[in-house]
């Protein structure tokens, strides 16, 4: 079930980041375990991004749970 592998995730020692990606396409970051919340009923799952902006996401809409491939997209900025 995914919310398993995503709670395995979550207690990993030591934690590693990784992406939940939606049957859609979307991917969502999770870089460290306080960027994520499950609801009681595992319906859902809560992801906060860089923004600092929340993302609900229904646990029927998740495709998998995989480990973050280390490759960030950062913006360059020119002075």
């Amino acid at each position: 079930m995914i919310l398993d592998s995503i709670r395995a995730f979550n207690d990993a020692t030591p934690f590693q980041s990784y992406e939940i990606r939606m049957t859609s396409g979307e991917r969502h970051r999770v870089p460290h375990p306080d960027f994520i919340s499950i609801s009681p009923s595992g319906s859902f799952v809560i992801v906060i991004d860089a923004k600092d902006r929340p993302h609900h996401l229904s646990t029927l809409l998740i495709e998998e749970a995989v480990p973050a491939s280390g490759r960030e997209r950062r913006r360059i900025r020119r002075a």
